[in-house]
């Protein structure tokens, strides 16, 4: 029986057809290589471009982190100083997008509340809104309630903390209900009102509280039928 041989030969044990091959292949390629050549160089130049865009970010980070703290020990909440609230907000400008800048903002917000400048305040505290991170809005927007109230807009102060009730919880869940029924009457919205003296009471409260709020539920059920 004859022996069954591949007719294939290795690449390699025929150099001038892997001669052949390249050629054939170049001759397709050539009519795009200045094309082919031309989006290595974007692709490159890009890449470079981002390379050194991140290093300057990082770097305007750096910088604005270092620049922070020579204009925060002016912001002493204690005695807010309307000087300290303008340093405050020329850096933010400067360093517009940083991590640095938040805080600014954060204690520039924090100081125009000091300063009862609420519409200010509020719009600084506004800009500090990120979807991106729930528990900081829910922190954000706590302030922003209280902006709201002191410009007697008492209704907006309530919408405002009205979401956040639902994700918090503990002394902190009962205070913000005591607060939204106390809108709520401010608001001259009494219905609203005993939803929340109601709430209050369904939670665990304090046995000393329970006529005062009992009372105030009575009360606004009562302005509420009127």
């Amino acid at each position: 029986m004859a022996k069954i041989t591949s007719r294939r030969r290795s690449a390699l044990d025929n150099p001038e057809e892997v001669l052949n091959l390249a050629q054939r292949l170049w001759e397709q390629v050539k009519p795009y290589a200045k094309w082919l050549g031309l989006g290595m160089v974007v692709i490159a130049v890009g890449l470079g471009g981002w390379g050194v865009n991140a290093m300057l970010q990082e770097r305007r980070q750096e910088k604005a982190a270092a620049a922070l703290p020579l204009v925060t020990p002016k912001a002493d909440l204690k005695a807010p100083d309307a000087a300290a609230a303008q340093a405050l907000e020329k850096f933010v400008k400067e360093y517009a997008g940083t991590r640095a800048a938040r805080e600014a903002q954060l204690r520039r917000a924090n100081l125009l509340y000091g300063l009862s400048q609420y519409g200010e305040a509020a719009k600084a505290y506004e800009s500090l809104l990120d979807s991106r991170d729930p528990g900081w809005d829910i922190l954000v927007n706590e302030s922003l309630s209280y902006c709201y109230e002191g410009l007697g807009n008492f209704k907006k102060a309530a919408e405002v903390l009205k979401p956040l009730v639902e994700h918090i919880s503990g002394p902190l869940k009962n205070e913000s209900l005591r607060r939204l029924a106390l809108l709520y009457e401010q608001a001259k919205e009494p219905q609203e009102a005993a939803v929340y003296w109601r709430k209050l009471l369904e939670q665990p409260p304090n046995a000393a509280l329970v006529p005062y709020l009992q009372e105030k539920l009575a009360a606004a059920e009562a302005a509420g039928k009127k």
